[in-house]
């Protein structure tokens, strides 16, 4: 009997390890998806974009507070069934994100991603300076081997230099010139390039609103009858 109690004791123990090891580091809230992710953009491009014109290419500057990114992140992860909830936190040169599903059905934890942002050959890069589960910290070989990412998708992985490239479909005339970090914002610039209508045609989806992209379709249509 006293065996027993000690094997049961044992477990006890052993099972509150691994909890303490696993489970959330940090309070975050539940998922909530207050808007798409098209409509956010349109919401907030008003107060977060900039344009520069200083004689060569103009500079697009983009400027995301914290509560956008989580807006951000928590409409991207909201029709994830295995996310209970997320949450991004600004740091000086760098940002964490926290993400928490349960691994079992019967502990929650929370998955902690540690990036930098950075501009690299014009394309926007994130690069992963750690990933851990609770406080215990995750290979990032098993990381990126664990990691599905749509091969149609556009995002893409360098696993020997632990980077992924986002928006990779972006036309080649937009180049990603700064990326950085503070303690409340996300600072975003990017040249753009125009040589040529086709560059213009390029562009249009990504600067001009889809409320007036669609009336100036209608009238291109009702100049074209």
């Amino acid at each position: 009997m006293r065996k027993f109690i000690a094997v049961i004791f044992l477990f006890i123990v052993l099972l509150a390890g691994v909890y303490f090891f696993i489970s959330p580091v940090r309070n975050i809230e539940k998922l909530d998806q207050t808007a798409s992710l098209s409509s956010l953009a349109q919401e907030k491009s008003a107060h977060a974009t900039s344009l520069e014109l200083n004689g060569g290419s103009p500079i697009l500057g983009y400027r995301l507070s914290e509560s956008d990114v989580n807006d951000y992140l928590r409409s991207y992860l909201y029709e994830n069934d295995e996310v209970d909830g997320a949450e991004a936190e600004l740091l000086p040169e760098h940002i964490k994100f926290y993400i928490n599903k349960h691994v079992v059905s019967f502990m929650e934890s929370q998955f902690v991603v540690d990036v930098t942002p950075n501009a690299e050959n014009g394309k926007l890069v994130l690069k992963v300076n750690s990933v851990h589960l609770g406080r215990m910290p995750i290979p990032m070989s098993l990381v990126w081997d664990r990691l599905n990412i749509d091969k149609t998708s556009d995002v893409t992985v360098d696993k020997e230099m632990n980077e992924i490239t986002l928006l990779n479909n972006l036309p080649d005339s937009i180049s990603f010139e700064q990326a950085d970090t503070t303690d409340e914002y996300i600072n975003l610039s990017a040249s753009v390039t125009i040589d040529s209508l086709r560059d213009i045609i390029n562009l249009a989806p990504y600067l001009i609103p889809k409320d007036i992209q669609r009336d100036l379709s209608q009238k291109l249509n009702l100049f074209g009858q």
